[in-house]
């Protein structure tokens, strides 16, 4: 609270070194300005100044951070409703390896949902109000800590010797009415038995609405979209045009026909069939631009531009001081996180007759079209319906997570130190998806027939589904549907072709670990010191879904029961550093470090990492560091035995002249036979202290990831095995006529994914009047984010879009400034975030690129995002500034209401919620006590 350093800093800026500590990135006790690799620390304060009230929320606004999973990109995807991920630079959350005090954490997502990678540690499980510091290692540490650290570490080092009583209370609402929040949090520490025992127990609540669908912003109801031009040869356009008001051309809230002798029709509830306005309209499938009697754009109604979620979590700890060399610690917390969203309606573009095709004998038909059918010799017709009047999915998430470690620490003298411990932890995870189109009962329900007309020939008024006339045993109950017009069905229909989705899945992590580290003997510089230690891990998930999701019935967001060999893992390892000289001439400090560990998974065999790196400071003042290491990534539980589950993408089959797009069916599925991720990663900077109060830190990081494990997304498998990439187009499905029919969008071990960049951190704090005048800068630059194949490569550097079923690129430069006055009483922020301007795909041209021309396949109207400010503001005042200490405080983000960009359409609606804010202005206030 008060009088204290409230923002992001390095290591060295931020941590006293008066004494030696543990920072994240070695296990060897060190005075934080002999780390080799750069460490930044986001302390308590910091969260607090962000009126946070998540962890991850603070973390977010690092540069070097991608918030790739966040409740504003849950979007139509139920599995994870809400979940809060750490990605570090881009490279995926599954990446980045997350610590509770140097232990691991139970993870808390599964497979299969967006950007929510399975077996992750969700951040709305850990209580802001015990978490001291933040430490986050942006670079590899495996030799440290083990797989998952090929991005980096986040380390949440609690306030375990917290002593007294705090708490606060907030709350949140935005310039629109939305978006309220809720938040109390509390913690309570005490020594007992005369000092030897301490306790401590923290806790908090959060229940934030969210935000509603497109129609609450004005920017997305303009309802930008993409409209296919496949002729631009002719008029001189792009193939992909970004206009508003669009709507489907193929289908609409009625009902329209896109084949035989009515094509071009819609239907009306009365059975009416009038002309489809088709607007601006270019060409086939799928999209146009105004016309359309629909007031809305079925694509973006319903579904929120941020997920509702609430929340609660508990941690308690009590350490009991026997004598020095053995101290035993007891630990356990729970969370529960609950997640809400809406899922897709059921979206039938009738482009193929294994869509909805209406036979010429459907009983729902009006007499005089049926005979049209009849006079014209069709036997079906394609049909398209975006069907608002059946509803939505309601998808609920809810995860329970319990955790217990126990163990001990202690002193063995002469300057060695050992400690052991066991941790248990579980994540219990239910998914429930109301209203779920069930797809076989849903195809035979709209296929109804008159009974007696069907069977022989002489119509008795009685209309059944034509699998019952048939005699299909299965398709007993079956209840016909009559899609000719909004809210013509039944209730009996709508029951027999909606269920309910159900998935329950139990993740869990044991962890026993023991360490030891010390000093061996004097180097000239200091004592050689030491770390060793040993960890074994079993990481399992088991889980059961319903019967349709398990057949792969359901229209969106299906459940995933999941099972198969528990994975352990064995390692051990080895770090030493050794101080080769200090306070000599052109050497103040000179040290060397090393680690390495061996691994063994029972998945995929052994494993061997190791990190070397060194730092000197030939003048006060002035320090550099380096650090190579060699890194991996072991397939974690879901990557290895997820089973096939399907979903719908629109893709461009680079085969169909038209350029069209078409909604495909894609699969999704893990791979036993998938290796370990391998990273070689180099650090290399500078941190420079010319005078008392500025500090400037830079650093180069270069990570190139091999054997990436991902899905390349089906646009990108079609895009390569047309390109060459021959091995791909063994997961792409045809029909006897070639035409496109399905894809495996299974998890492969990619070849390359490689990224490098500089990190730039700078403050400057001086007194000013009755106070302090703090200035804070924070940047990253990418060079590269680059995925290879055998085809090629992509540079997601400088993308700031997130097209549709693809990846989030990051910023070529992200940057984040802080000014802060502060007296005894009063304490005012302002900051400001700066993004780059970039490209919207980088898989495409656009009219501002060298080498433009409409002609070519990948061509787009814009491709160009303008670059970005943010301002934020925040005010806080002290009335009591002894014990107790009450602060009371307000903020303000996006002060000037910034909206994003509206005309880049992504899998969330129009814009990327990733990089830029949706809700708008957002006034949060409340108030902080401490004693």
């Amino acid at each position: 609270m008060a009088q204290q350093q409230a923002e992001t800093q390095t290591a060295a800026d931020d941590v006293p070194t008066s004494e030696p500590i543990v920072v994240t990135g070695s296990r060897i006790a060190r005075d934080t300005f002999r780390t080799a690799t750069p460490v930044t620390v986001v302390s308590a304060e910091s969260i607090q100044d962000q009126a946070a009230i998540n962890v991850a929320d603070a973390l977010n606004d690092l540069p070097s951070f991608r918030p790739q999973a966040t409740p504003a990109t849950t979007a139509i995807f139920i599995g994870n409703a809400g979940a809060n991920l750490a990605d570090l630079r881009g490279l995926g959350a599954q990446r980045s390896l997350v610590l509770v005090n140097g232990r691991r954490f139970v993870p808390g997502t599964v497979a299969g949902s967006g950007n929510s990678p399975g077996f992750t540690v969700d951040l709305n499980m850990i209580p802001t109000a015990l978490v001291a510091r933040s430490e986050v290692v942006t670079g590899g540490a495996s030799a440290a800590y083990g797989s998952d650290a090929v991005a980096g570490v986040i380390n949440l080092i609690l306030d375990n010797e917290f002593e007294g009583v705090r708490g606060s209370a907030q709350y949140g609402i935005s310039d629109e009415g939305d978006n309220e929040q809720f938040f109390v949090s509390g913690a309570y520490g005490a020594n007992f038995a005369d000092g030897r025992g301490h306790f401590i127990l923290g806790g908090e609540y959060a229940d934030s609405n969210g935000v509603g669908d497109c129609y609450t912003r004005e920017w997305c109801a303009e309802e930008y979209g993409p409209v296919a031009n496949p002729i631009p040869q002719v008029n001189g356009l792009a193939r992909q045009i970004f206009l508003p008001n669009v709507r489907p051309s193929t289908a609409s809230y009625n009902g329209l026909f896109n084949s035989g002798p009515f094509a071009g029709n819609e239907i009306l509830p009365d059975g009416t069939l009038i002309p489809h306005d088709y607007g601006t309209y270019y060409g086939p499938p799928i999209f146009q631009s105004g016309g359309s009697i629909d007031p809305t754009h079925g694509f973006y109604v319903e579904f929120p531009l941020v997920s509702a979620v609430e929340r609660y979590n508990l941690l308690a700890r009590a350490s009991f001081e026997v004598s020095d060399s053995f101290i035993p610690f007891v630990e356990a917390s729970f969370a529960h996180i609950e997640g809400r969203t809406t899922g897709a309606q059921s979206r039938n573009l009738g482009l193929s007759p294994t869509d909805i095709g209406i036979a010429a004998d459907n009983a729902f038909l009006p007499d005089n079209l049926r005979q049209q059918l009849v006079d014209a010799g069709v036997a079906s017709v394609r049909f398209g319906r975006i069907a608002n009047d059946l509803g939505h999915s309601k998808g609920s998430v809810e995860r329970d997570a319990y955790r217990i470690a126990t163990g001990a620490e202690g002193n063995f003298g002469n300057g060695f130190s050992w400690d052991l411990y066991y941790q248990y932890g579980k994540t219990d995870y239910s998914q429930v998806g109301l209203n779920t189109r069930k797809n076989r009962e849903y195809f035979w329900a709209i296929d109804a027939v008159d009974e007696g007309a069907f069977l022989n020939g002489t119509p008795n008024g009685n209309i059944v589904c034509r699998q019952v006339a048939l005699g299909n045993p299965d398709a007993a109950g079956c209840a016909p549907l009559n899609l000719f017009g909004e809210n013509n069905f039944s209730p009996a229909a709508k029951a027999y072709t909606y269920g309910t989705v159900m998935q329950e899945t139990e993740l869990s992590r044991q962890v026993i670990a023991a360490n030891v580290s010390g000093d061996l003997f004097e180097l000239p510089g200091g004592p050689l010191g030491f770390a060793l230690g040993a960890e074994y891990r079993v990481e399992d998930a088991e889980g059961t879904t319903d019967p349709d999701s398990a057949a792969n019935n359901f229209y969106t967001s299906p459940g995933s029961g999941i099972t198969g060999p528990a994975v352990r893992v064995k390692e051990a390892y080895l770090e030493l550093a050794a101080p080769l000289l200090s306070g000599v001439s052109g050497a103040e400090l000179l040290e060397i470090n090393g680690a390495a560990r061996v691994t063994d998974y029972s998945t995929s065999g052994t494993e061997i990492t190791w990190k070397v790196g060194g730092t000197w400071e030939p003048v006060n003042g002035v320090r550099f560091r380096v650090t190579r290491s060699r890194d991996i990534r072991a397939p974690n539980f879901f990557e290895l035995y997820n089973p096939s589950v399907a979903s719908f993408q629109f893709l461009v089959d680079p085969q169909d002249p038209s350029g069209a797009s078409s909604l495909t069916s894609v699969r999704l599925s893990g791979n036993p036979g998938l290796n370990p991720e391998r990273a070689n990663t180099l650090t290399a900077g500078v941190v420079l202290s010319p005078v008392q109060g500025l500090n400037l830190a830079v650093d180069y990081y270069n990570i190139d990831l091999d054997d990436v494990i991902s899905t390349l997304g089906g646009q990108t498998i079609l895009n390569r095995c047309a390109s060459g990439a021959v091995e791909l187009c063994d997961l792409v499905t045809r029909s006897n006529t070639g035409a496109l029919v399905a894809l495996n969008n299974t998890l492969l071990n990619l070849n390359q994914l490689k990224t490098k960049g500089v990190d730039i951190e700078a403050s400057y704090s001086l007194p000013v009047g009755n106070g302090d005048l703090t200035l804070r800068a924070l940047g990253t630059y990418v060079f590269d984010l680059i995925t290879v194949d055998q085809a090629g490569e992509v540079d997601r550097a400088g993308q700031n879009g997130s097209p549709v079923s693809q990846e989030s690129g990051v910023p070529d430069f992200t940057g984040r400034m802080f000014a802060e006055y502060e007296t005894e009483k009063w304490e005012i922020g302002l900051e400001a975030e700066y993004i780059s301007g970039g490209l919207y795909n980088a898989t495409q041209i656009g009219p501002d690129q060298d080498g433009y021309d409409p002609t070519l396949p990948n061509s787009v109207s814009d491709n160009s995002i303008d670059d970005y400010w943010y301002f934020d503001a925040r005010v806080a005042f002290r009335p009591l500034t002894d014990r107790p200490e009450v602060e009371i405080f307000a903020r303000v983000d996006n002060l000037f209401d910034k909206d994003p960009p509206n005309q880049f359409p992504s899998s969330y609606g129009v814009t990327n919620p990733i990089l830029y804010d949706v809700v708008g202005r957002m006034y949060r206030m409340g108030v902080r006590f401490e004693y």
